[in-house]
């Protein structure tokens, strides 16, 4: 079990390539022109479009954020937790990171580990405010180093930039010094846009885009099983934990948080896991580093930080002569919509992956032990493409689990299938951990 053994393969995951749960494939890198604005770098420079991966709608994919697996590994969580989530959440606001009127005090530095060796062409920053509150108050100068070798060594520059006042309409983007593949990146906030002693608004961070190519993510078939601490409720084995128990691209658990139990009911796509805790419909996505913890983040509400060191008692999920809970059935008990993750499937199709499996007998078992229910089969996506696209393609692979179902002996009678589209998001579409967690399967009682 993971965080019990010590020759256990340690492998990071991240986004890839693979579409999940009725959505769209959002994710799907290849080899086009970017958008005019990824040729017209700051200071005269410009980087190759072959440099820089692009996603289905020839967007260039951004590498630094939670969607893509990247989180942060080292940083001070009570002087610079806002600066880690103003970097890579994706949400494109400000987030005051100093009172001080000249920019922070000292240097804001941040180490985030990244899924796969990444080589960057382009760092770029949001268009600025120009609002009174955050005109001319966004952090001036930028330094992103990286290292393949660990997150505490090795390190060389990358980049080094002036981020420019005044540039209300356009992202600004800046071509890297030097490319390399690395594993972590290490970035230094500090000074200000504007001087001005009179100003008392504080200085403050928006987010840094990182555009380049990635290696494909290296999971093993047991990544997430195993046991967390995630803090509070006590010292010691005993303490607040999480338990996670993967089975091909499902990942299912439990825990306990202030003295009471949850389940977890979740899936991989490409990498990342997406999950939710008991009833509530808040996603969280998070990926095992280097260091063995479970590090990730909750999509929605809060974006808060999820961080949980290897260890802990076990749990009732612990493997042993009762089977964990199937969170569809416990959904279906409650008269509530299950949400599935895990169920993958090909790039622009309704093929469903073999890493599916899993999630499809869950959905199975808990539809054969209420042999008289009728559901719903909804497939769900994010917003990228036309809505047209999106609803024909969520029909389609809501049909295709539908008819897998079938054919393995649900009564066709209780079971229909039906294409939500993106009408029914569960998270924002405004970033890619969002729109991850969006690409869903539900299964939707008739009680």
């Amino acid at each position: 079990m993971r965080g019990l053994k010590s020759d256990f393969l340690l492998a990071v995951v991240g986004l890839g390539l693979v579409a999940c749960g009725g959505g769209a494939d959002e994710t799907s890198a290849a080899t086009a022109d970017p958008a005019d604005e990824t040729a017209i770098a700051k200071g005269g420079r410009s980087s190759s479009d072959t440099d820089i991966a692009v996603d289905s709608e020839g967007e260039p994919i951004d590498f630094l954020t939670y969607g893509a697996g990247a989180f942060p590994i080292r940083y001070d969580p009570k002087t610079q937790r806002l600066a880690a989530g103003a970097v890579l959440d994706g949400r494109l606001g400000y987030v005051a990171l100093s009172r001080n009127p000249t920019g922070p005090e000292e240097p804001i530095v941040v180490t985030i580990e990244l899924p796969a060796a990444t080589t960057f062409a382009q760092f770029g920053i949001p268009p600025q405010s120009s609002f009174g509150c955050c005109k001319g108050t966004h952090i001036r100068t930028v330094t992103v180093k990286g290292s393949a070798k660990s997150p505490d060594e090795g390190f060389v520059t990358l980049a080094k930039f002036d981020v420019e006042a005044e540039q209300y309409d356009d992202k600004q983007l800046f071509s890297v010094d030097r490319k390399q593949a690395v594993r972590w990146i290490r970035v230094t906030l500090e000074g200000r846009e504007v001087v001005d002693p009179e100003d008392y608004h504080g200085t403050a961070f928006t987010e840094l885009f990182g555009y380049g190519r990635q290696e494909p993510v290296e999971t093993t078939d047991d990544h997430f099983t195993g046991r967390w601490l995630t803090g509070g409720g006590g010292s010691g084995a005993t303490a607040n934990r999480i338990e996670l128990i993967q089975d091909g691209a499902l990942v299912t658990g439990c825990g306990t948080s202030g003295g009471s139990s949850y389940t977890v009911s979740g899936g991989i796509e490409n990498g990342l896991l997406k999950y939710v805790v008991g009833s509530d419909t808040v996603p969280n996505v998070a990926v095992i580093n280097s260091e063995d913890q479970l590090s990730g983040a909750m999509i929605g509400r809060s974006f808060g930080r999820i961080i949980g060191e290897p260890g802990g008692a076990p749990t009732s999920c612990t493997p042993g002569k009762e089977p964990p809970p199937n969170p569809v059935g416990t959904a279906l008990d409650q008269c509530r919509a299950a949400i599935v993750y895990g169920i993958n499937f090909d790039v622009d199709s309704s093929a469903i992956r073999p890493d599916a499996e899993p999630a499809l007998k869950q959905i199975l078992a808990a539809l054969t032990d209420r042999s008289k229910l009728k559901v719903v089969i909804e497939g769900h996506t994010d917003s990228d493409g036309s809505d047209k696209y999106n609803l024909d393609l969520s029909s389609r692979r809501a049909e295709a689990v539908v008819e897998w179902l079938i054919d393995k002996g649900v009564d066709a009678a209780n079971v229909t299938a039906a294409g939500k589209g993106e009408a029914e998001p569960v998270a924002d579409n405004e970033t890619s951990a969002g729109k991850a967690s969006n690409r869903r399967v539900e299964v939707q009682p008739s009680c």
